[in-house]
């Protein structure tokens, strides 16, 4: 086992690629299928209704700033982070799985509940995050599962000052990320609802 560890920093970055990718997706998976497990739920199914109700009326709750920034920029981050620790090797994995999960739980649950309609509401909410947010997140974490493989085998890490200039354009889609939360998010959340909650 520790000689398979060893030879990991040897992988390409397509094999790691394919790594995070497979993680990913298997949270996404576990999200979908735990989704159908859960069952039906009368309190959630009243509570989502009326506030889609609410929201195409024009009276949902905008995202707040910060709670846009937390929301979008935290898990490459935590990335980021994990990258210089050889704990990384399996945290960043684990990081993908977990997010792929609970992307895939959220937009599920909408689809089982309102079918259609909460297609439609999955997309207008996720959209941004799934378009911009989350390539970004595995453009880091693909950098930072490099440099916890190359911790783990001894390697001379790359500086911090290196990684941050490489990965500049990632906090710039990310601050592209929030604009389009703040402003694209909530006019397709509500042109949605407006369209499928209102009669």
């Amino acid at each position: 086992m520790g000689s398979r560890i060893k030879a990991a920093p040897a992988w390409d970055s397509l094999t790691r690629l394919a790594v995070l990718g497979i993680c990913f997706a298997a949270g996404t998976l576990g999200g979908f299928l735990f989704s159908g497990w859960s069952g039906d739920n009368p309190e959630l199914l009243d509570y989502l209704t009326h506030y889609f109700q609410m929201a195409g009326q024009g009276n949902g709750v905008e995202p707040a700033l910060l709670s846009s920034i937390w929301d979008l920029m935290r898990w490459p981050l935590v990335a980021f982070l994990l990258g210089a620790s050889p704990l990384g090797v399996v945290g960043i994995p684990a990081l993908l799985t977990a997010r792929g999960f609970l992307l895939s739980y959220s937009a599920a649950i909408f689809a089982r509940l309102f079918g259609f309609p909460g297609v439609a509401v999955s997309l207008a909410v996720f959209s941004v995050t799934a378009l911009v947010a989350v390539p970004v997140l595995f453009v880091v974490s693909a950098d930072a599962f490099c440099q916890s493989m190359g911790r783990l085998s001894g390697q001379r890490p790359t500086s911090w000052g290196q990684r941050t200039q490489a990965l500049s354009p990632c906090a710039g889609l990310l601050v592209l990320a929030v604009a389009l939360q703040q402003t694209l998010m909530p006019a397709l959340f509500t042109a949605v609802c407006t369209r499928f909650f209102i009669t």
